[in-house]
């Protein structure tokens, strides 16, 4: 293990835990045992107090978040787990989970106790076999142990969606219904909610709920000792592409860019620099100027860039930038889910308008188009996915503005991509596989 690695969620040898007998000889339930000793308010304050933000993406104060569902006047209330997982260049909740998946059923537990909900609810996907099969035995030991009582935690199997992913599709899926985000956020329209009954529901990421657990058992203190002010803790980080070590790494929160993609990453694989890093599809394409920024949710925001939810995909000069919007526009533009006539279309317009300029057919009034497309592709959506159309892509072409001219020639670089979405990762190589080959992705449907 790297000194540049601090290893809290994961086991330090990377050893899974395999029993719940192991896992209490490391101090596994008396993070809910405490919970449970304090009152709602004493609770949602510890949390708040520990600084934790959301490891899915947004980076949103956890406590705030527990603290608004809380106060909702309702009868029944929910707590969901969002183990959706489906963007690119992410892995860390399905690593996090092969090693230790007793932590975020006992962090449910604790998010439950807070709310006072009437259920908690794991919502993964059908295709994550190796997690389904993680983590249907460990929810039986916690019933068999009598931590709960057996049908108050349950998973939800969904479909491959990308959208699956966003809290208000989750919820759908959780009903029944297909992965169509709705009007009104889950603090506001939750789970099996009524014309009368509106259900305010709690959704955090896997890795969140993972770290509530450490937070109670260690104490505040012990948890702000990693990370920084702005983002206190660890995050684990999925390094992709061209890269020298690609990998799974935890990592104290405030570390520069720089050391993830250098140090622990160990730089360019070749002899081309590092051109491009992508920290999700959701954030603006980030330049070498920009890694001396902390890993951090506000600093980087702030920057015009974004941590995300840690999945970083870097590419060096053998890479044509057009290709890259393209690819990521293509798969926004295929997961849009139609409900929203302006991402719906604005993505494909994009899209399409990209391809013309990736296969050289294209005029200046194609890259008017896009401009102007990106500009308006965001109205009156009911998720965010229109709007990182239109924050990833215009950033490419401000940042890389000669390599989207019409007479630029693309023939020196490797067009050889495909988009990043993980099936899995071998850390005794040190290798990731990837679900989608070339061919099949570049094809135009």
């Amino acid at each position: 293990m790297s000194s540049l690695e601090t290893r809290v969620l994961l086991p330090q040898d990377l050893k899974p835990i395999n029993s719940m007998a192991e896992y209490k000889a490391q101090g596994g339930l008396e993070g809910l045992k405490k919970a449970r000793s304090m009152s709602n308010e004493e609770l949602i304050e510890f949390v708040t107090s520990s600084g934790l933000r959301g490891r899915g993406g947004a980076g949103f104060p956890t406590g705030i978040k527990w603290d608004t569902v809380y106060m909702e006047e309702a009868d029944n209330k929910y707590v969901v787990c969002n183990f959706a997982e489906g963007e690119p260049g992410t892995y860390k909740d399905r690593y996090l989970i092969s090693k230790n998946p007793y932590l975020m059923f006992e962090g449910m537990l604790i998010a439950s106790h807070a709310v006072n909900a009437k259920q908690a609810i794991v919502g993964t996907k059908k295709k994550f076999k190796d997690v389904i099969a993680r983590i249907v035995p460990v929810l039986e030991e916690f019933e068999k142990e009598g931590v709960v009582e057996p049908g108050f935690m349950k998973i939800v199997l969904g479909p491959d969606e990308y959208l699956f992913g966003e809290e208000k599709a989750l919820l759908e899926v959780i009903d029944g219904r297909d992965p169509m985000p709705r009007l009104f956020p889950p603090y506001m329209v939750g789970v099996g909610y009524t014309p009368t009954q509106n259900n305010p529901t709690v959704v955090n990421n896997a890795e969140s709920m993972s770290q509530l657990p450490l937070i109670l058992r260690n104490g505040v203190e012990w948890f702000r000792s990693n990370g920084s002010e702005d983002t206190p803790g660890t995050m684990i980080m999925s390094l992709t592409g061209d890269v020298k070590k690609p990998g799974m790494y935890e990592i104290s929160l405030g570390m520069p860019v720089r050391d993830l993609i250098y140090e622990l990453g160990g730089g360019p694989r070749g002899d081309k620099p590092i051109k491009a890093v992508f920290s999700g599809v959701a954030n603006r394409v980030m330049t070498p100027d920009q890694f001396d920024l902390p890993l951090e949710f506000g600093t980087l925001r702030k920057n015009g860039v974004g941590l995300g939810s840690g999945g970083f995909m870097v590419y060096d000069e053998s890479r044509w930038i057009v290709d890259l919007a393209w690819m990521f526009s293509h798969f926004l533009a295929q997961s849009s889910c139609g409900q929203c006539i302006p991402c719906n279309m604005g993505t494909r317009v994009i899209t399409e308008h990209l391809l013309k300029i990736r296969d050289g057919i294209a005029d200046q009034e194609d890259l008017d188009a896009i401009i102007a497309e990106c500009g308006r592709c965001t109205n009156q959506t009911r998720c965010f996915l229109p709007v990182q159309e239109s924050v990833l892509v215009p950033s490419c072409i401000e940042k890389f503005t000669d390599e989207f001219q019409l007479n630029f020639d693309p023939s020196g670089f490797d067009r050889e991509i495909i988009i990043p979405k993980i099936q899995g990762f071998d850390d005794t190589v040190g290798q990731f596989t990837f679900e989608t080959s070339p061919k099949e992705f570049l094809q135009p449907k």
